[in-house]
C-alpha cells in the first residue's frame, strides 16, 4: 500500500554517496498520493535529529513521532518497493504546508 503525503516512515537510504543520506533513518513523504499510487518511486525529505536554522529545514513540532528536522536539499525518490520501510507517523496539516512551500521555492513555483 502507498503512502500519503505527510506520512513519516523509517528507511534505509543506503546504498549513498558523498553528502547524500545515508543508513536507516525517517523521512517525510513529500509526493503526491496520486503519484505514490502509480509509480514504483516515492518522493522523500529525509529526517535529522540536528537542528540548525539551515534555511531549508523544517524543524519538526514538538509533538511529533519522532524529533529533529526535514532536510529538503536532500529530498530524493526512493523505490520503497525495493526498500525496507515502516510508517511512524505523520506530520500536521501547518508543518506541511510549510514543506510545500519551501520545497516550491527550491523549484521557483
Amino acid at each position: 500500500m502507498p503512502y500519503s503525503r505527510g506520512d513519516i516512515i523509517e528507511v534505509n537510504f543506503d546504498p549513498s554517496l558523498g553528502h547524500e543520506p545515508q543508513k536507516r533513518r525517517p523521512a517525510l513523504v513529500v509526493s503526491d498520493d496520486e503519484f505514490n499510487r502509480i509509480s514504483s518511486l516515492t518522493f522523500l525529505a529525509p529526517i535529522t535529529s540536528t537542528i540548525n536554522d539551515y534555511p531549508l529545514h523544517v524543524t519538526l513540532p514538538a509533538n511529533a513521532v519522532v524529533h529533529g528536522a526535514i532536510c529538503l536539499e536532500q529530498t530524493r525518490s526512493l523505490d520503497l518497493r525495493a526498500r525496507k520501510h515502516q510508517l511512524l507517523g505523520a506530520l500536521d496539516d501547518q508543518s506541511m504546508v510549510a514543506v510545500l512551500e519551501r520545497i516550491g521555492a527550491v523549484f521557483g513555483i
